[in-house]
């Protein structure tokens, strides 16, 4: 079964995104991911086959109709209106077409430097935030060096 992709924040809400490509991971490894979820979602078992590199899940190549953006948006952070906000280290690579109709967007966490980053950030993800979240999140995927990034 081949994956389709749309672009809906890219076709109908320009505004909202700045166009960016992922950060490659070097040296990052494939070391666990979520085969039930992935069947469920029709995600070939061939994308999970990365013996030279991380490939998608680690920033390294796109998907055929992924189109990655950093999302900016604006609301309440800590109580206050914050104003604009944005994904300071997630690209969105693109939104799955599913079977019934849906769409699934592929969201990298610690993709890399945006233009929303924080001063002073590499954008990337510690590994203990994420090690704690993983029994609570449906994750697909977790791609190492020393820094984690997951598909949510």
């Amino acid at each position: 079964m081949t994956l389709s992709f749309t672009a809906h924040w890219r076709d109908e809400l320009p505004a909202t995104y700045t166009a960016l490509l992922p950060t490659p991971l070097k040296n990052a490894r494939l070391i666990w991911y979520n085969d039930k979820l992935a069947q469920q979602l029709a995600i070939p078992a061939s994308l999970f086959d990365v013996t030279n590199g991380a490939g998608v899940w680690g920033g390294e190549t796109l998907l055929p109709g992924m189109s990655p953006v950093a999302q900016v948006y604006s609301g309440h952070q800590f109580g206050v209106w914050a104003g604009q906000l944005g994904d300071g280290r997630g690209i969105l690579l693109g939104e799955q077409l599913l079977a019934d109709g849906s769409t699934l967007d592929w969201h990298l966490k610690g993709a890399g430097l945006t233009p929303y980053s924080r001063m002073g950030m590499d954008a990337l993800c510690c590994v203990q935030p994420y090690v704690k979240a993983l029994p609570a999140k449906p994750c697909i995927i977790w791609v190492f060096p020393l820094r984690v990034r997951y598909l949510s």
